[in-house]
């Protein structure tokens, strides 16, 4: 038999079969990509740093830097593999739908609200125009989101971020020399067995990972001691309390507490935040009496979000970020 391949077969087999082989060729790219897809590391609602940033405010030159220059610069832990934004100012009236799409889906991790007059939210009262904060707003429609501040709080952010480092550190977690690097070692190889992570295959990149940890687990501890005891303690920052009357029962509250941090209740300590973000407000003129429209940052406060698909202990991403933030914008600070 004479099975000699010639360029007169070759194309005669090639005029009657190319739709077979061009059929072959894509299902085998199809499968290769589903293969792929399926088999890569997916990066969880944990590894990923969002912020947003909320209506009537404005991102000054500095928004981007301010999560981009801290993950560039490790102030992050080694989880955090990506950090991205959503500007929330340019959604107009799909605002609240891009919201919810954005938190049933665990995505965002801080957000900037202005505790400045809402035009949108106009009443009277006693015959004068009256407004809701841009806080208030957000506080009433998204608070079920929202990480309880109040540092006197058992079940709040900061109680909570104390106990998750109590595991950690044998005499407290104010004393950065009692860390047990033995349980933060345990902790991390039983996490990476049960959500199987693919970033760690061998011994060395186990022990590489269990390094990044326990700089994590150190971060934490010095961004609690920091925030608490020198800038809240120092004035640079304060909380503020957020109520919000129930319309459907009278005299009781739908929200009551606090759920942000002023981030400028001084600006002549805090004003640089305007770099980052602010909003215009009208005030009048003492000296000629007239309206004038300013850019400021006053009382620009920020609230951590509280997202059941977050992994637990993850949550304190956000206080490094908040931290980076006092850091970068305080003038006392950067003396």
């Amino acid at each position: 038999m004479d099975a000699k391949i010639t360029k007169q077969r070759l194309g005669r087999m090639l005029s009657y079969d190319w739709i077979k082989i061009a059929l072959f060729a894509a299902v085998a790219i199809i499968v290769w990509s589903l293969v792929f897809t399926m088999t890569a590391t997916r990066i969880t609602p944990a590894q990923q740093f969002s912020v947003f940033n909320y209506a009537g405010n404005t991102v000054g030159t500095k928004f981007h830097d301010s999560y981009e220059n801290a993950f560039r610069d490790g102030v992050f832990s080694h989880e955090v593999l990506e950090v991205n934004c959503n500007d929330l100012s340019t959604s107009n009236e799909y605002l609240n739908t891009v919201l919810e799409a954005r938190l049933t889906t665990d995505e965002g991790d801080v957000i900037f609200l202005a505790d400045a007059d809402n035009p949108d939210t106009e009443y009277e009262e006693n015959g004068e125009k009256k407004y809701d904060s841009y806080l208030y707003s957000f506080v009433s429609h998204w608070g079920y989101y929202l990480m309880d501040l109040d540092p006197q709080s058992e079940k709040g952010y900061f109680r909570q971020m104390e106990m998750y480092l109590a595991r950690y550190y044998t005499d407290g977690y104010k004393n950065p020399e009692s860390l047990d690097t033995a349980r933060v070692e345990a902790d991390f190889r039983a996490r990476i067995k049960q959500n199987k992570d693919k970033r760690y295959k061998n011994e060395q990149q186990i022990q590489k990972g269990v390094q990044g940890d326990i700089e994590r687990i150190q971060k934490y501890r010095d961004a609690l001691d920091k925030f608490l005891n020198v800038y809240v303690a120092k004035g640079y920052v304060s909380f503020t309390k957020t109520e919000v009357p129930n319309g459907e029962k009278e005299g009781e509250m739908l929200f009551s507490g606090i759920y942000s941090i002023n981030l400028c209740p001084n600006v002549e300590t805090m004003g640089g935040l305007k770099d980052i973000v602010s909003y215009r407000e009208t005030y009048v003129d003492e000296a000629d009496g007239l309206e004038k429209i300013r850019v400021t940052a006053e009382n620009m406060n920020i609230a951590l979000f509280d997202l059941k698909g977050v992994e637990a202990g993850f949550e304190y991403e956000s206080l490094l970020y908040v931290n980076y933030v006092i850091e970068s914008v305080c003038t006392e600070l950067k003396a």
